[in-house]
């Protein structure tokens, strides 16, 4: 059906936690963090010209985003969504969630997930600025740190995420896990870190369109085409004991990556339309295997995965008087 699969509108106030030196600050970390002057005049007209020219992609660019994200929404034949209400359902009982995704379905996550107010992360570098701006429109919000290539600019950033969520009454990471340099279909360790620390459970979630303009990017980003299918799943949830070992969660990076890769691989047949067995992608590991029956939604690597009525008795769960704030 077409015309009924766009998300809800979305509040455009700004960043809800912009004043915190350690919270989500978003588009307002370039006034917190200035650059220290530099000393040739070439050097600064040039500074100028790129603050010009963030200013203005930073108010155009979401806008435009936007437009074009609701035209995808809006002309697409919607198969499955059951990513919008499992993670409401999830934020319902527990203070946090930490949703996983590949970074070549970047482009859409922003608009997908922006009535689920999520976080995200988002560099510090001159991308990172507009990132944050297009994410603050949608209604998200983002951290700011990680891979911009400047290396007097990295910021670590994990601990501030830690500490946000520990202290956050409703909070929703939406973290690519083999970014942001990649490699592609590999999961990197962040996620799995926070989600120990904070005793909240992780989802595998996907946003996939069946027509899309692949780029020349490390993880070949995808850019979805209006009047496509549209696929949007979701599997968890998945835990962390807070006493697991090193071991234990190379081993959970192991088992995420294999889900993740087994949900982008139904997303591509569910959105082609394709009734054949599942089989390796282009970009998937050498050696690759699906391990899902048909109809079936996840593996378990732990006693308390995929059991969303019964968590881990260390679960952090929301107290029945306690506010939800959306």
């Amino acid at each position: 059906m077409r015309g009924a699969c766009y998300p809800p509108p979305v509040s455009t106030d700004p960043p809800r936690s912009a004043a915190d030196p350690l919270g989500p600050q978003g588009s307002a970390y370039e006034a917190a963090h200035p650059r220290r002057s530099s000393r040739t005049p070439w050097r600064r007209a040039r500074r100028w010209a790129s603050g010009l020219l963030l200013g203005v992609a930073g108010v155009v660019l979401p806008w435009l985003y936007r437009a074009y994200c609701w035209v995808l929404w809006t002309t697409a034949r919607q198969h499955h969504d059951r990513l919008n209400r499992e993670i409401t359902a999830a934020l319902a009982k527990h203070v946090g969630v930490v949703a996983i995704l590949w970074h070549e379905e970047v482009f859409a996550s922003a608009y997908a997930y922006g009535p689920l107010k999520g976080t995200a992360l988002a560099s510090t570098g001159t991308f990172g600025g507009i990132v944050s701006r297009l994410l603050e429109r949608c209604g998200c919000e983002a951290f700011r740190g990680g891979s911009s290539r400047g290396g007097t600019r990295r910021r670590e950033v994990l601990p501030d995420m830690i500490r946000h969520m520990n202290q956050a009454s409703h909070c929703l990471y939406g973290l690519t896990v083999d970014g942001s340099r990649g490699p592609a279909y590999e999961v990197k360790t962040g996620a799995l870190v926070i989600a120990r620390a904070c005793r909240v459970p992780i989802y595998a979630v996907r946003t996939w369109f069946s027509a899309n303009l692949r780029l020349g990017t490390w993880d070949r980003t995808a850019i979805p085409l209006p009047f496509s299918r549209l696929h949007q799943e979701v599997v968890g949830p998945y835990w962390v004991s807070p006493e697991a070992s090193d071991a234990a969660l190379g081993a959970l990076r192991e088992h995420l990556q294999l889900e993740l890769l087994e949900l982008a691989e139904r997303s591509l047949r569910c959105c082609a339309g394709d009734p054949g067995p599942p089989r390796a992608r282009e970009g998937f590991p050498a050696g690759w295997q699906p391990r899902w029956a048909p109809g079936q939604r996840g593996v378990p690597c732990g006693p308390y995965d995929l059991r969303f009525e019964q968590p881990p008795p260390w679960a952090r769960r929301r107290r029945p008087s306690e506010p939800r704030a959306i």
